[in-house]
């Protein structure tokens, strides 16, 4: 149990992070960034912003019961947008700018909460049990 309370935690400190982050970069992005940059800042400013606010409100348990896949929409969220990070991160090499610092922050976040995301997600491609104890005594082979 502690290491789910852990593990919540440092979910939101990232979250936190993730809203921080983005608002930041978002608003130095309008003066030295391009419209890609800000809309990678912008969106997670308000979409990481959205699930801080559930996971702060304890309505996360109600979205997933009336959304059950909400959970997998927050996973490939992070997936895309970590992906497009790397992107601007890798352009950023060509073209350095002070928002090179927002972005590796923010990839360095999105990696971490996409980590603590997947490690505590269900796994759908478990194998199911032995449909019977006579089964099971043999190993499942029949």
């Amino acid at each position: 149990m502690v290491c789910c309370a852990v593990c919540l935690c440092c979910t939101s400190l990232v979250t936190v992070a993730l809203k921080g982050v983005g608002l930041l970069g978002a608003v130095i992005s309008i003066v030295l960034g391009n419209g890609f940059e800000s809309f990678i800042y912008w969106s997670t400013f308000f979409i990481s912003g959205f699930f801080l606010f559930t996971h702060v409100t304890n309505l996360t348990q109600v979205l997933e019961s009336k959304v059950p896949a909400i959970a997998k929409i927050h996973l490939g969220y992070l997936a895309i947008w970590t992906v497009m990070l790397a992107i601007a991160c890798i352009y950023r090499f060509v073209a350095w700018n002070f928002i090179s610092i927002f972005s590796w922050v923010l990839l360095f976040a999105f990696l971490i909460d996409l980590f603590f995301k997947y490690r505590s997600s269900p796994s759908s491609t478990a194998a199911p049990g032995p449909a019977t104890p006579a089964a099971a005594e043999a190993g499942g082979k029949f």
